[in-house]
């Protein structure tokens, strides 16, 4: 079956693109809240871009009302975020936390999770494995969907000392170990399952 998009809604594209681009990984992003809480909120419109600058690019919409999301408000405002990559074990925590609450209400106090210092101003959630402190590189907006692409320059990153090994002076992050959660459509999620390695040619 073809799908010609130019005949589609902007629902029934989005509904048929978050089903065919899968798996997608996660970006869990923190953000600070006006009141000096700590807003939590997960996005699958998420993927590295560049090494130099380290950059990362996260699509972020508007909420039902056509308001801006508390992420892009926040991060807009404040210029910085954390973002973590979730495991397999922190699934119900990281769909807790996709739930609609009121603006300044914090997911991290909804979802049991705690905190631990990270950045001079922004903590890192305690039982992620990956962190990255981010402040915001340029936001584009796309067309007339309400979804902004946010670019997110990186500028520091944890790691749990249990997934890194070195060989050949080069540091090895074991995915098997963080076990990265993913997005398929719908309420499906995905985990890494078995891994291939295979030698790049020449």
């Amino acid at each position: 079956m073809r799908f010609q998009f130019d005949q589609l809604s902007g629902n029934q594209r989005y509904h048929l693109i978050t089903q065919t681009i899968t798996p997608r990984p996660i970006a869990w992003i923190m953000t600070r809240n006006e009141n000096e809480t700590y807003n939590l909120a997960p996005f699958s419109y998420f993927s590295a871009m560049s090494a130099d600058p380290a950059l990362l690019a996260v699509s972020i919409g508007n909420k039902s009302d056509d308001t801006a999301k508390d992420t892009k408000q926040n991060l807009i405002r404040e210029k910085e975020c954390v973002l973590h990559i979730p495991s397999g074990d922190l699934m119900n925590a990281v769909n807790q936390s996709a739930a609609n609450l009121a603006f300044g209400e914090s997911e991290v106090l909804e979802t049991g999770l705690s905190l631990t210092v990270f950045s001079k101003t922004l903590p890192r959630i305690t039982e992620a494995k990956v962190a990255l402190h981010c402040r915001l590189f340029d936001i584009h907006k796309l067309g007339n969907s309400g979804f902004d692409c946010l670019y997110l320059e990186v500028l520091d990153l944890y790691v749990d000392d249990e997934l890194i090994t070195e060989e050949n002076n080069r540091i090895i992050i074991d995915n098997k170990k963080l076990n990265p959660l993913a997005r398929l459509g719908g309420n499906d999620y995905a985990l890494v399952g078995q891994t291939v390695t295979i030698k790049r040619p020449n």
